[in-house]
C-alpha cells in the first residue's frame, strides 16, 4: 500500500503484462494484494508512505474473519482515499514521536486501517456488526485490574482483546462505550493520576515519578503531563508543595476535572466520550 503526500507527477505502473499510465497527486493511493508483481517509473520526485499489511492482521481483525487462512484484497491503482491517508499520517507520526503511549495506539491505527480495508477493498466485503452496550461488567472489570496491575508494561490492544475474549475491533469499541474513551487514552489517562500521586511524595523524583507510573522516557512523561493535566511535572510538584492548602484547581482535558482513578463499579462510564 503507497499514499502519496507530496509531489504532483505522472508515473507509469508494468503490471501483469500491461503498462498503465496515471498522475499522482497528494492523496493518490495504491491498494495491492498480497503477491503483486509491478514495476512503478515515477516521472519526478515525490514524497509516499509505504506499508506492507500482514495478512493475519487482515484475518484477525473482525470476529467475521476468525476462521479465514487468508483475505484477498482488490487491486486498485490511483485512487484517492482520505481515510487510508489519515491513518497511515497518524502512524508515521507516531513513530516519528517515539510512541508515547507505547504499543497499544499503534496497534489501535492498524487494527482500524485493517477494518477498514476489509470492509471497503476486500474481495468480500465484511461489515463490522456491534451488540447494543459495552464490555459485559465482568469482562470489563477483568481488563481493568489487569491495566492496573500492569500499567508500568508495554500493553498491546491485542493483549487486553484477549483477555476480554473478542476481537481487538469489538474490543476497542466497547471499552469505548463502556469508559468513554479508547483504551490507548485511558493507560495514558491512569499513568498521568498514578504520576501525580506520585509527584505528591516528596521522596519521589520528577524522573522517577515518570517511570514508575509506565511512561518510557522524561521527554514522554513531560509531554503527556502537560498534554493531560496542563502544567509541567516539575510545575505540579513544586506547586503541590509550596501551596499545599490553596485548593488550586488544574487545568485538564476534562473541563478542569481530574482523572479519576480505576472505577470500583466499571459497569459505569467514567469518562465522557472525547
Amino acid at each position: 500500500m503507497h499514499v502519496v503526500l507530496r509531489g504532483a507527477v505522472r508515473y507509469e505502473v508494468l503490471t501483469a503484462g500491461k503498462l498503465r499510465r496515471f498522475s499522482a497527486q497528494p492523496g493518490t493511493t495504491f491498494v495491492l494484494p498480497r503477491g503483486t508483481v509491478d514495476e512503478i517509473r515515477w516521472a519526478g520526485p515525490t514524497h509516499r508512505i509505504a506499508v506492507a499489511v500482514h495478512p493475519s492482521l487482515l484475518v484477525n481483525a473482525l470476529d467475521e474473519t476468525g476462521g479465514e487462512n487468508d483475505v484477498e484484497l482488490i487491486e486498485h491503482w490511483n485512487a484517492t482515499d482520505p481515510h487510508i491517508m489519515a491513518l497511515l499520517v497518524a502512524m508515521t507520526t507516531d513513530l516519528k514521536e517515539g510512541s508515547p503511549a507505547g504499543r497499544l495506539y499503534g496497534e489501535a491505527l492498524a487494527n482500524a486501517l485493517a477494518v477498514y480495508l476489509l470492509g471497503r477493498y476486500a474481495v468480500r466485503h465484511r461489515t463490522p456488526t456491534l451488540s447494543k452496550g459495552g464490555l459485559p461488567g465482568y469482562r470489563l472489570k477483568r481488563v481493568l485490574e489487569y491495566i492496573r496491575d500492569n500499567l508500568t508494561e508495554d500493553l498491546g490492544l491485542w493483549e487486553l482483546a484477549a483477555l476480554a475474549g473478542m476481537s481487538p475491533h469489538y474490543f476497542a469499541e466497547l471499552f469505548k462505550r463502556s469508559m468513554g474513551c479508547p483504551p490507548h487514552r485511558f493507560v495514558l489517562l491512569q499513568r498521568v493520576e498514578r504520576a501525580k500521586a506520585l509527584l505528591r511524595d516528596p521522596t519521589f523524583s520528577v524522573l522517577e515519578a515518570g517511570v514508575s507510573a509506565g511512561f518510557q522516557n522524561s521527554s514522554h512523561f513531560s509531554r503527556m503531563f502537560h498534554r493531560f493535566v496542563g502544567i509541567s511535572p516539575s510545575r505540579f510538584q513544586s506547586e503541590t508543595f509550596d501551596k499545599p492548602k490553596s485548593g488550586r484547581k488544574r487545568a485538564s482535558m476534562y473541563s478542569g476535572a481530574e482523572a479519576p482513578p480505576l472505577p470500583s463499579e466499571p459497569s459505569e462510564s467514567v469518562y465522557r466520550p472525547l
